[in-house]
């Protein structure tokens, strides 16, 4: 490697709080993927370890992501391994017993986990993940207020500097010559730019879940700290993005900074590289949600919700979050029956949530706002809200089926997958009532818009278009949205991410549009 290209990866270490070297002993990236390794990097791993009767024994770890990933890395010909950080402590003894090595048979891949200590993970995860980075990137800070350090706001990342550090390190040595190395979502956003210093050699992509903020949102973060955010997610050769909405905010984020930015092709040239930025909607497992939709649990519960009861079903289905906006939500209901009581005697509410975050303070004192709503609005309207509350998968998956109207109001999403799965196990062609601040807006055609969802009186609105609609127009929005949902293809959606990342390296850009 060159002086110049020496200088650029110390410029890259300066940035993310990185000791500099004098050289570096790997060659620059090769002009082609070796196709023969693929690492993926979430903040998620795969299984968890349970004591069972003594008996170490693993689970999977319930995520969407984790999900998703489980399925990319089952499917995948070439050799796969993942890696995550843990803070559990029996994970931590299955690790000393070396037991991760022998799931590799029954998971289909490797898993090398990364163990952290538990404060650093709070650090990592809740201080760092969710007290800023959540906030900012869904516009909840009313909800979630951004707390850092004011005299050492770039200080304020530190711990989560250390795991993305870590995670970077143990793909050092994991990864092989020219492999493929693709990290995931708002948790991990220095880890690009970590493992380019370390490994630049392999090709990297990063893609976020999540929504990305506009300039105005995220440089209100001392310049320090969004400099460093967005420099580390500028370490990837691919980004990915849920939506184009999200991809484009954060090419403007990127001009606010000085980078050259190409608009039209989605690109950013920084610090003598390309960075290329690319939309992939994340697809639904249709035939494994169906599958899980029809279980004797799930079944019992679509009966349930609508047994004994005429009236019809308005539904949400949403971990306890501030970004999922139950409360307006609820309040929008509470006004369509202020406006028309005599709905009160053929529409009811019924929600199911859960849980989320417990430990963090104000995720508990947004539960207990999303109570005090539902109580106010009863007070007013007696037996119109029913709200559920537990890790109980098949009821929200019985509610899925039962209701006539899903409403999915969130302040943003990335993309949110109850908007997807709703019509696709949907019994009764029902509306869905949908934000359009969510990357679901982008596929669902036949949804009812929302455009603001912090109007209430908007959100009031729509739940009455979505209930005025006629049984034909129903049924032609609920297949209209099922259809859009199953043309997603689990399989495609990474084959699509690698064969850009691959086009990057052989030919200099990604071979679809932005």
């Amino acid at each position: 490697m060159g002086p110049e290209s020496i200088e650029r990866v110390n410029q890259w270490k300066i940035r993310l709080g990185e000791p500099v070297s004098a050289s570096v002993s790997r060659t620059e990236a090769p002009a082609s993927i070796n196709a023969g390794h693929l690492v993926l990097v979430s903040d998620r791993g795969p299984v968890e370890f349970a004591d069972r009767a003594g008996q170490l024994v693993p689970r999977p770890r319930a995520s969407s992501v984790t999900a998703l990933l489980s399925g990319v890395a089952r499917a995948r010909p070439e050799r796969t391994t993942w890696v995550a950080p843990t803070a559990a402590q029996l994970d931590a003894q299955a690790s000393r017993r070396g037991l991760f090595p022998r799931l590799t048979a029954s998971l289909g891949y490797e898993y090398a986990p990364l163990p952290v200590g538990e404060n650093e993970y709070r650090g990592y995860y809740d201080d760092v993940g969710v007290g800023i980075l959540w906030s900012i990137l869904h516009g909840i800070e009313d909800q979630i207020p951004v707390i850092y350090s004011r005299d050492d706001p770039a200080g304020s990342l530190s711990p989560y500097r250390a795991v993305n550090r870590g995670l970077a390190e143990s793909v050092t040595r994991i990864a092989h010559e020219g492999a493929v190395v693709a990290i995931h979502d708002y948790q991990l956003m220095l880890a690009p730019a970590m493992v380019r210093i370390r490994r630049p050699d392999t090709r990297i992509i990063h893609f976020s879940h999540t929504p990305f903020p506009t300039p105005r949102s995220l440089f209100a973060l001392p310049p320090a700290m969004a400099r460093a955010l967005v420099g580390g997610m500028l370490g990837a050769d691919l980004l990915g993005f849920q939506r184009a909405r999200w991809a484009r905010r954060f090419l403007d984020c990127c001009a606010r900074l000085g980078a050259d930015v190409d608009h039209d092709l989605g690109r950013i040239r920084h610090r003598g590289r390309s960075t290329w930025v690319r939309c992939y909607p994340t697809p639904m497992d249709v035939p494994g949600l169906v599958t899980r939709s029809r279980s004797e649990g799930a079944g019992r519960w679509a009966l349930r919700m609508r047994h004994g009861d005429p009236r019809r079903v308005v539904a949400r289905v949403d971990r306890l979050d501030p970004a999922k906006n139950a409360v307006r939500g609820f309040q929008a209901f509470g006004l369509l029956l202020d406006q028309d009581p005599a709905l009160a005697a053929s529409v009811r509410f019924v929600a199911c949530f859960l849980p989320s975050r417990e430990r963090i303070a104000d995720y508990r004192r947004y539960a207990e706002q999303t109570w005090a709503a539902v109580d106010r609005i009863n007070t007013r309207h007696p037996d119109g809200i029913t709200a559920h509350y537990g890790d109980d998968h098949e009821r929200a998956l019985g509610l899925l089926r039962a209701y006539d109207v899903l409403l999915v109001n969130s302040v943003a999403d990335g993309l949110n997958a109850v908007a997807l799965e709703g019509p696709v196990v949907n019994d009764h062609h029902g509306a869905v009532v949908l934000s359009g601040e969510t990357g679901a807006a982008d596929v669902l055609a036949g949804a009812v818009p929302l455009a603001e969802p912090r109007d209430v009186d908007a959100t009031a609105a729509a739940l009455r278009a979505a209930l005025d609609l006629t049984p034909g127009e129903r049924q032609v929005r609920a297949r209209t949205m099922a259809a859009a949902v199953a043309a997603l293809k689990p399989a495609e959606w990474f084959e699509h991410q690698l064969s850009d990342v691959e086009a990057v390296a052989a030919a200099g850009a990604p071979c679809c549009p932005l």
